[in-house]
């Protein structure tokens, strides 16, 4: 027979109480680690805190900066600007502090990336650079954490760097009037819009006033001109037209009785931009004559934007806008370096393929500027908006 024996609770305590003891053990063990862990969550959301409250301050001292120094001209007045709406932010419960080896003037670039470079001790300074840090060599403690020292440091560092350009821009828009402008969208020679008299001569006729290339130019410098008119600053606008000198020995001259210089210089620096656009209106109801002489527009250009009053910290923009190849006059390409040693950045707009795009392409890389070509309507309107929208950068990095 089998012997039975039923076990007594005397007999299992001893498993059960071990157990029981290693099940507190855990439980205490992740207590620890959970307490741990909500402290480090509450340092990780101060460090957090502190890192927005440094990066809102030093933009808005470089904001400051820059604003100040655009209307004062100022490196003196725009460093004590930076300085005090940095004090007037708090970082950590404490004002930023900022030193003036902290605090950069400069100018910026456009990159072909879009981005922005910034160029320390450039002249004009059209721009303010401001290193902010908490703690190492600033005029500012280190931010004090809550629990970090249970976890061998007790303070964070934070640094920050904004860069803030100021807005002020001179704008010339250099058009191209040559009789090619009287042409349709087809990029074919002499290929009028329906609905141009062909009698006498279709040179004595103003172009089409919707479907000639022209046409389509004023639809596209008024989508410019509604992106800048809303602009704070408002940048200033001048507008120079071009073609080639026609006299009453030529034959256009004789045929329509008429005389037009290479250049015209339509419209001074402005910040009235519905006039530029009542300027083309009124080019495009008289005949449009001449060859592409191209130089000498993009010379006038150049002569508009170093006159005695353009603003000598602005930045310059040339935008050169054709639908041809030069014809007349020297090789553009020789002011490349004119344009470079007056701070000038030439954009330059091709219109349709009849444009000698590896001229235009040179002109814009060689001045740090870049060229839009543009196979028709939309993007030639594309490319006016984009060139406007780019003008009023204020924060760059």
């Amino acid at each position: 027979m089998f012997n039975c024996f039923r076990l007594t609770p005397d007999r299992i305590r001893p498993d059960s109480d071990q157990r029981r003891g290693a099940m507190l053990v855990l439980v205490s063990a992740l207590l620890v680690i959970l307490v741990a862990m909500c402290l480090f969550t509450v340092d990780v959301a101060y460090m957090q805190l502190t890192r927005s409250e440094l990066r809102a301050a030093t933009d808005a001292a470089a904001k400051a900066g820059a604003e100040t120094l655009r209307r004062t001209k100022d490196e003196g007045q725009a460093r004590s600007a930076a300085k005090d709406i940095a004090g007037k932010n708090q970082v950590g419960g404490r004002p930023l502090v900022l030193l003036d080896s902290e605090i950069e003037f400069g100018t910026t670039q456009l990159q072909p990336d879009g981005s922005w470079q910034f160029a320390g001790g450039g002249t004009p300074s059209t721009a303010v650079r401001i290193s902010s840090e908490m703690g190492g060599s600033s005029g500012n403690a280190p931010i004090q954490l809550f629990f970090a020292d249970y976890f061998g440091s007790g303070t964070f560092e934070p640094t920050r760097v904004s860069t803030a350009a100021h807005t002020a821009t001179e704008i010339c828009l250099c058009i191209d009037r040559s009789h090619s402008m009287c042409f349709d969208m087809t990029g074919i020679s002499w290929s009028y819009p329906p609905g141009t008299p062909m009698r006498p001569d279709p040179v004595t006729r103003p172009p089409h006033p919707t479907k000639s290339r022209w046409g389509v130019l004023m639809n596209a410098v008024q989508d410019f001109v509604n992106v800048t008119k809303d602009q704070n600053p408002r940048p200033r606008v001048a507008l120079v037209t071009w073609g080639s000198d026609i006299t009453l020995a030529d034959y256009e001259g004789r045929l329509t009785g008429r005389t037009f210089p290479a250049v015209n210089f339509d419209l001074p620096l402005s910040t009235n931009h519905g006039q530029i656009i009542s300027s083309l209106n009124g080019r495009a109801t008289i005949p449009m004559l001449g060859g592409t002489n191209m130089a000498a527009g993009l010379q006038a250009g150049i002569n508009v934007l170093t006159a005695a009053n353009v603003d000598p910290l602005a930045s310059r923009i040339l935008v050169l806008m054709s639908d041809g190849q030069w014809t007349v006059g020297d090789d553009p390409v020789n002011l490349i370096s004119t344009a470079n040693s007056q701070n000038i950045t030439v954009h330059t707009v091709s219109l349709l393929s009849t444009v000698n795009l590896a001229t235009m392409e040179e002109i814009a890389e060689g001045t740090g500027g870049r060229m839009y070509p543009a196979a028709n309507e939309t993007q030639l309107r594309s490319a006016f908006q984009e060139i406007a929208q780019q003008l009023p950068v204020v924060l760059t990095d």
